[in-house]
């Protein structure tokens, strides 16, 4: 039986007007639609088309190339699993036999749900050009300042979902040079500046910390009781996309093995929650303006405003365009777009801007180098 489904690309008004941080913090919703013979078929349509909004374009755009076709209709033919919570708003039998339902479903509850789906994740890595991350935790186990079983068991997990982390060795090399990790986590834009230096879009900063207790109850055995806090930094901007404290304990004969447990269950706490609220930042910013930075050289004064105007004419996608700096020729602009990185690069490459041409030098996930050659 061929079952029909309504898409409808578009999240609740309520949705696309709502600040990115109440995005990540709230539960919001969506409506689904969907056609069919019977009741239950249409209503697994339009749980389908909740979830395709849901995840984003990441499943749903026509940017998606061909060898994930196949696993795109396996994330959806899940659909029934990953709709969690949702309401019915309408339902209607035409004179044809065919039904349309009409569902508001929860956003939170799809993400999360796609989140766990590894198949989902590797589409949605896919995407955002699977970005790597680096990690530094400022971290003490009882009375080891020199610590990184927190740091370690963050990469190990992240590592194991196919995210791309920067090597250990990397890392250390970075230690050795006595780099103050406590003065990083308050200082998103130094944190951002080491990521970059490193090659990774993203970094995770924070600080760990355990002790081992007595008590009555537990005997000879110590409360090993532990603390991390981290959040997660985009290297281009400093933007934060997640921040948040967990706690851990674990009990042992021995006090360090007792920090050490107990910073592991903290930081598999942390490390769940870092990677869901990143995804779904990542998913919301498909179906909405994302965060790009362009960095052009070669540019005179009146060179940059030629480009800010070719920006902000009319190019498809660009919601806004915002100056940061400009210095010995070089303009960095934060644009709001909405769209694929290559439907971007595709208008900026090799647009004649009258005294010059804009070449693309380099790309990462959250922007472009350009370089303005004189004609």
């Amino acid at each position: 039986m061929k079952v029909l489904s309504i898409p409808r690309r578009k999240i609740l008004v309520s949705l696309l007007l709502m600040p990115i941080a109440l995005l990540v913090a709230q539960s919001q919703t969506i409506v689904g639609e969907g056609m069919g013979m019977t009741r239950d078929v249409a209503l697994s349509a339009a749980k389908r088309d909740a979830v395709e909004q849901g995840v984003g374009v990441v499943i749903a755009s026509e940017t998606v190339v061909k060898n994930f076709m196949v696993e795109r209709d396996k994330i959806l033919s899940k659909a029934n699993g990953f709709v969690k919570s949702w309401e019915e708003l309408s339902a209607s039998q035409g004179p044809d036999g065919l039904w349309t339902i009409k569902i508001s479903a929860e956003v939170t509850a799809i993400l999360d749900e796609l989140v766990k789906d590894q198949l989902a994740l590797d589409l949605l890595l896919s995407w955002v050009r699977q970005p790597r991350f680096m990690i530094m935790i400022d971290e003490t186990n009882i009375d080891d300042p020199n610590s990184s079983v927190a740091e370690t068991e963050i990469g190990r997990l992240l590592g194991s979902r196919n995210f791309d982390i920067v090597s250990p060795t990397q890392t250390e090399a970075l230690r050795q040079r006595n780099v103050d990790l406590a003065s990083i986590q308050g200082d998103p834009i130094n944190a951002a500046g080491m990521a970059a230096e490193f090659g990774a879009e993203y970094i995770i900063t924070g600080n760990a910390t355990s002790k081992a207790v007595t008590h009555p109850m537990l005997g000879s055995r110590l409360s090993g009781q532990a603390n991390i806090t981290a959040q997660v930094v985009r290297a281009d901007n400093a933007q934060i996309l997640a921040q948040e404290t967990f706690h851990g304990k674990s009990t042992h004969i021995d006090g360090p093995t007792a920090g050490v447990n107990a910073l592991k269950e903290a930081a598999g706490k942390l490390s769940d929650y870092l990677m869901m609220e990143t995804v779904r930042r990542w998913s919301l910013e498909q179906s909405n303006a994302r965060l790009l930075t362009l960095k052009i050289s070669g540019l005179s004064y009146q060179g940059r405003k030629q480009v800010l105007d070719f920006l902000n004419g009319g190019l498809e996608g660009v919601q806004s365009v915002e100056q940061r700096s400009f210095a010995s020729g070089v303009v960095t602009l934060a644009v709001e777009f909405t769209g694929s990185n290559e439907s971007l690069g595709m208008a900026l490459d090799g647009h004649d801007l009258g005294g010059f041409v804009l070449y693309i030098q380099g790309e990462t996930p959250n922007g472009f180098e350009l370089m303005a050659q004189a004609k």
